[in-house]
């Protein structure tokens, strides 16, 4: 009789788990069962009351069909418009992890950006850590989803 009881428990944990959203099978690093609606997002990556990365993006059905980033920040402030290195670099790598995503459906790729020497052509080095920039914009995109649409 408790053998049954503990299963029933069992199951009722993994069911209630799932429905929670927490431990359900994941795809591109955005919940499978994530739906979100058509509009345009606003997300940011702040650290030490900093806000390092700050984009906006707009979905429709669930295709990223722009986005562009608002603000880029570590230390020095990095200038969208840099001209000179090791700022150039840096930017751009940031413009094309985030302009990898346009055209994309957003789950089956934002966890691609993990995976930076597969997302930016400019070359990948040691200064610029484009592996740790690239978690910030998916930490800036889940902020964004989190909110929801912008309504401005």
């Amino acid at each position: 009789m408790w053998k049954m009881f503990f299963s029933a428990v069992k199951i009722f944990v993994v069911a209630a788990i799932c429905v929670l959203g927490v431990g359900c099978q994941e795809t591109g690093g955005v919940p499978e069962a994530a739906r979100y609606p058509d509009g345009m997002y606003r997300g940011a990556f702040i650290d030490g009351d900093t806000i390092q990365v700050n984009v906006q993006f707009t979905l429709e059905n669930g295709v990223v069909t722009a986005a562009r980033f608002r603000h880029l920040r570590r230390n020095d402030d990095y200038h969208q418009d840099a001209e000179e290195e090791p700022y150039r670099s840096v930017v751009d790598q940031y413009r094309e992890s985030l302009d990898y995503l346009i055209g994309k459906d957003l789950r089956a790729h934002l966890a691609d950006l993990y995976h930076p020497e597969r997302t930016v052509i400019t070359e990948v080095d040691g200064y610029s850590a484009a592996t740790i920039r690239s978690t910030k914009i998916i930490s800036a995109i889940r902020d964004g989803l989190n909110r929801g649409v912008y309504n401005y």
